[in-house]
C-alpha cells in the first residue's frame, strides 16, 4: 500500500450553528460508516478518491474550529489549489458544512418538545455517505436485509476494490467510484450480494444512478429528483428518500411513516403523536433534518439515560 507523505492544508467554513462534537459524535453512533473512518482525539481521518484519480486514494484529517473546519490532505503527491479545493468539496458534503439550517432551527425552536434534543443536538449538521456509490450500495444491500449484514458486504467491497492508503501506518480505503462497480458486472457484484437476484438489482441501480448527472440530483427541483430515482429498475420510495437525505443531503423529503420515525415521534411529543402529515406541515422543506436530528438526538439522550442508570445501580451495589 502506498505510503501518503505530502500534505496541504486548508480550512473550510461552515454555516452556524456548527458544532465538531456533535459530528464526530454522529460518526461513532452510525454504524453502516463506523469503521470507515478513525476518531482520535477530536480528529477524524476518512479516505477519498483522489480528485483527478480514481484509482488513487487521499486521507483528509479534520479538525472542529469555531467557524468550520481545518483539514489536512495526505497524499502520495502535491495537490494543486484545485484538487484541494475539490477534496474540501468532498468533506464539505460529507459533513454538511454549507447547509444554511436556520430555517429548520427556527421551526424547531418553536416546537417546545423539541427543546430536549436541541439541548443536544442544535450545532448537528447531518453526517452523510462520503459518496453517491457507497451510500447506494448500502441502501440496496439492506433492502429486505440486516444492518449488519448490508454493512458488512459493503466493507468487503470497500477493501476488495476501494483504493488504499497509508497514514502513521493505519491503512485507509476510498469507496470505489461508480464506474469501477458497474464494470463488474452482476457476476462480480454476486460475491457482496445475498443472493443473485440482489446482485442483479446492485447492478441496475449502480447503472441507473451513473446515467444520472449527480450535480443535477444535489440541487435539482426535489419532486423532480425523486421521480427521477423512482424511475430507476431496483430503487423504490424508500432507496430513494435514503438516498435524497442520507447521501445528497437533501431535507426535502422524509418517509415518516417508517417505525422508526413514527417512535421517535412517539418519544418526542408523547402518544398520540404529529401525524407524519403534520410534521410535514410544520416542518415544509426541513422535514428530513427534523427526521435526521429527532432520531439521532434521541439516541443519544438514551444512552445517557442508560449510562447514568448503570453508574447510579453500581453506586448502590458498592453501598
Amino acid at each position: 500500500m502506498t505510503e501518503l507523505g505530502t500534505t496541504t492544508a486548508t480550512v473550510l467554513r461552515a454555516t452556524g450553528p456548527f458544532n465538531f462534537a456533535c459530528s464526530l459524535r454522529a460518526m461513532e453512533s452510525f454504524a453502516p460508516c463506523s469503521g470507515d473512518q478513525l476518531v482520535v482525539d477530536g480528529r477524524v481521518r476518512r479516505a477519498f478518491l483522489h480528485p483527478t484519480d480514481p484509482t488513487r486514494a487521499v486521507v483528509a484529517e479534520v479538525v472542529g474550529r469555531d467557524d468550520g473546519v481545518a483539514v489536512t490532505v495526505f497524499s502520495d503527491d502535491v495537490l494543486t489549489p484545485a484538487q484541494t479545493a475539490a477534496v474540501g468539496d468532498r468533506v464539505s458534503d460529507w459533513l454538511s458544512l454549507r447547509d444554511d439550517r436556520d430555517t429548520f432551527l427556527g421551526l424547531a425552536r418553536a416546537d417546545p418538545a423539541m427543546a430536549p434534543i436541541l439541548a443536544v443536538a442544535e450545532g448537528l449538521h447531518q453526517v452523510r455517505f462520503a459518496s453517491l456509490a457507497e451510500g447506494a450500495v448500502f441502501y440496496t444491500l439492506v433492502h429486505h436485509s440486516k444492518h449488519w449484514f448490508a454493512t458488512a458486504r459493503k466493507r468487503r467491497l470497500l477493501a476488495d476494490h476501494g483504493p488504499h492508503g497509508v497514514v502513521d501506518g493505519v491503512a485507509y480505503a476510498a469507496f470505489p467510484p461508480m464506474s469501477t462497480l458497474v464494470a463488474l458486472g452482476v457476476a462480480g457484484l454476486k460475491p457482496y450480494a445475498s443472493n443473485m437476484l440482489s446482485a442483479r438489482r446492485l447492478h441496475a441501480v449502480l447503472t441507473g444512478l451513473s446515467a444520472l448527472d449527480e450535480h443535477w440530483l444535489r440541487t435539482g427541483p426535489a419532486e423532480e429528483v425523486y421521480a427521477a430515482l423512482l424511475s430507476l429498475r431496483g430503487v423504490g420510495p424508500f432507496t430513494a428518500h435514503a438516498l435524497l437525505l442520507r447521501v445528497l443531503g437533501r431535507p426535502d423529503r422524509a418517509p415518516l411513516e417508517l417505525q422508526q420515525y413514527l417512535k421517535a415521534a412517539t418519544s418526542i411529543y408523547g402518544a398520540p403523536p404529529p401525524s407524519p402529515a403534520e410534521l410535514r406541515e410544520w416542518y415544509r422543506e426541513t422535514v428530513g433534518w427534523w427526521a435526521y436530528t429527532a432520531r439521532t438526538g434521541l439516541d443519544w439522550i438514551e444512552r445517557e439515560q442508560r449510562a447514568f442508570a448503570r453508574a447510579t445501580a453500581a453506586e448502590v451495589r458498592a453501598g
